[in-house]
Formats: structure tokens, C-alpha cells, sequence
């Protein structure tokens, strides 16, 4: 169990600014929250219904717990750099998030990859990437998947610079280029106003020392700041611009009464009962291929305490 605590890394949200800044500057899955407001926008984004029917497991939103799939994709939409699986409970006022690092190690139709290029492969094939992601991290976790967002980072560029850009300490040098993603990273350490560029640049560089672990805390770190920095009453106004970019590059399950539903969950749950944890993993190089290999025991211990759920996806009582 100590080991287990070590490994998760676990954070317990003061407030639930925190989240909310997370899901729609970052994610950019929720900026229902200001669901006043959604009801006069105009609702662009893909909302897809057409998976098989094992693939997304139907809930009650407001009465069961809903986990939701949070996909944040690399400017080709083929690479799943981000993913997040958030569970909301308002039964037992519960809000967890885990963070899923990309270089997990799964079998995807018999070939070992890393996490991110199952996406990707399904896209090649002409098939669903997203729903092939939502399958591999269901075998990967055993937890059941209601909704799905998925955003690519042009949006989340743009919600940057809408908002005037970011100060945050950058932790050590960056610099890494990949003409094939149109990824050119160039930034220096120290503290340093970030426009929406940079901030992609800093969320996506993963040369680290621990590799991907590494990069989900800067990641965090960045949550942070933004967070401290932008949910202010006047950046409010800024709110539907947002949502406009976010609309566009914006795939999911759900409809924009789903989305208000969950958003009205979230409010009356509070910050106090937020937590955020990583996936349990350990880095591990498997021939020249640096990968995050799952901690599937420790995952089962995440998975019964912190999400509720058996060995067969099964209803449990939650740990109090």
C-alpha cells in the first residue's frame, strides 16, 4: 500500500479552480461550465455516436458516476500526446483525475507500442482513432468509459494567446525539433511570459531525465499557473472566444446537455473532493525504445480506491 501511495504521486485539490482551469484551458472538454452562456453559443464541435456498442457504457449522468476520456492530440490529430481519464461521482461526491503518460507500453491488435500510436495506427487504417484509444485504455486500466473529448493543441494555442499568454518557470533547456509533427521547440530556462506557442512548446517537449513522468509534471505545474494566473473575474469575458476555438478542434460523446449535466456535477461536488494521481508505471528501455511499463497490480489498487470498481468493471463500494 506505501508503495502503491508513493507511485501515484498523489495531489489533493484545494480548490476547484484548479480542475476547471485544467479542463478548459488544457483539455478544453468542459467550458460548459458557464453553461448560461453555452445555451446562446453555437455548438460546432463533432459530437460522435456511431462507436460499437460495448465501447462507450451508457450512465445516468446525474445520478452514476461518469468517467470521461480526456485526449489531447499533436497538430496532425494522429498522436494522442495527452490523456486523461476524469471520473465524476455525484453520489459519493467524488472527483478523481489520472493522468495516463503516452509512452505506456499495450498491445494493440498484437504489436507492442506505446499508448499515443494506437490512435494514430487506427487513423492509417482508415478506422476510429479515438475509439480505438478508448479501447486500449479500458484493457489497460479496467475501467469502464462513458465519454470522450478529444482537442488538438492549435486550440489550445489560440486559448493561450486569447488570454494574454503565461508566466511559468521553464525548469531546464528545451530545445528539440521534429519537422514531421511541425514541432520546433526552442525555449530556455528560468521564469518568462509564454504566448500560446510557447506553452505548446513546453507541453510537449519530453527529453527528461525520468522521460514522461517528467513531462506530466510540468504539465501539472503549467495547470497550476495558469490556474493562479487567468481564472479571474476579468478574464470571464473572455469565455465565449474560448469556447469558440475550442469548438472547432473539438471531438466528443457528448451532447451539449451532457456536457451541462456534468459540469453542474462538478460545482455542486466541490474542490475540497478533487484529487489528481498518475497511472502507476515504471520507465523502462525495451531495446532502444524508452517506454512507461504498467504497474498492473498497483493499477488494480487505483482502480478498486480511487474509481470503485472490481477486476470486472463492476460497481464497488468506495473506499472512504
Amino acid at each position: 500500500m506505501d508503495k502503491t501511495k508513493k507511485t501515484m504521486k498523489r495531489k489533493t485539490k484545494r480548490t476547484l479552480c484548479t480542475v476547471i482551469i485544467t479542463l478548459i484551458m488544457f483539455f478544453s472538454a468542459f467550458s460548459g461550465v458557464y453553461c448560461a452562456r453555452m445555451y446562446t453559443m453555437p455548438y460546432s464541435s463533432n459530437i460522435i455516436k456511431t462507436f460499437d456498442e460495448d465501447t462507450l457504457e451508457e450512465v445516468e449522468i446525474s445520478k452514476e458516476k461518469c468517467n470521461i476520456l480526456i485526449m489531447g492530440t499533436d497538430k496532425s490529430g494522429m498522436l494522442t500526446d495527452v490523456m486523461m481519464l476524469m471520473q465524476i461521482d455525484p453520489i459519493d461526491n467524488n472527483i478523481t483525475v489520472m493522468s495516463i503518460p503516452r509512452d505506456s507500453r499495450v498491445n494493440y491488435k498484437g504489436s507492442w507500442m506505446k499508448l499515443n500510436s494506437v490512435h494514430a495506427n487506427a487513423q492509417k487504417q482508415e478506422k476510429s482513432g479515438s475509439e480505438a484509444a478508448i479501447i486500449a485504455i479500458k484493457d489497460l486500466t479496467g475501467i469502464p468509459i462513458n465519454h470522450f473529448v478529444k482537442i488538438n493543441f492549435t486550440a489550445f494555442e489560440k486559448s493561450i494567446d486569447e488570454l494574454g499568454g503565461v508566466d511559468f518557470n521553464v525548469p531546464q533547456r528545451m530545445k528539440y525539433k521534429d519537422p514531421y509533427q511541425d514541432l520546433d521547440i526552442d525555449l530556455k530556462p528560468g521564469m518568462q511570459h509564454l504566448d500560446g506557442n510557447q506553452a505548446e512548446q513546453l507541453v510537449r517537449f519530453r527529453q527528461y531525465t525520468n522521460g514522461d513522468i517528467d513531462r506530466i509534471k510540468v504539465q501539472q505545474d503549467l495547470i497550476h499557473a495558469i490556474a493562479d494566473q487567468k481564472l479571474k473575474l476579468k478574464y470571464v469575458g473572455k469565455v465565449d472566444n474560448i469556447y469558440r476555438i475550442i469548438a472547432k478542434d473539438m471531438e466528443t460523446s457528448m451532447s451539449i446537455e451532457d456536457v451541462v449535466q456534468i459540469s453542474g456535477n462538478i460545482l455542486d461536488i466541490g474542490g475540497d473532493k478533487i484529487v489528481t494521481i498518475t497511472m502507476p508505471n515504471t520507465p523502462q528501455y525495451i531495446g532502444n525504445v524508452s517506454y512507461v511499463i504498467p504497474e498492473y497490480g498497483q493499477i488494480d489498487t487505483v482502480r478498486r480506491e480511487y474509481f470503485a470498481y472490481d477486476s470486472e468493471g463492476n460497481d464497488i463500494e468506495r473506499k472512504k
